[in-house]
């Protein structure tokens, strides 16, 4: 009988998203109920790839929007959820 040789390889994956242009803002959720980081909708859109003209709704992709403030900001845990 001949000898047989296993090989394995196993292949780790880590996926970094970097928010240069858009401005980050600390924020209350109140579907994930704590403080996080909120994007406005343009930026969240261009992160998503989805157009910023306003093609597509922000209640179909499931982000969370908060409308407390003067324009409207996208939890961005929810976000990078949708990506």
């Amino acid at each position: 009988m001949g000898v047989y040789k296993r090989t394995e390889i196993t292949v780790e994956t880590n996926e970094v998203l970097i928010v240069r242009r858009a401005r980050v803002y600390r924020g209350w959720c109140p579907l994930c109920a704590q403080e996080v980081d909120m994007v406005g909708v343009p930026d969240a859109r261009a992160m998503a790839g989805m157009p910023v003209d306003g093609a597509g709704s922000t209640k179909s992709a499931k982000w969370h929007v908060s409308e407390e403030q003067e324009t409207a900001l996208v939890c961005l845990e929810s976000v990078l959820k949708s990506i």
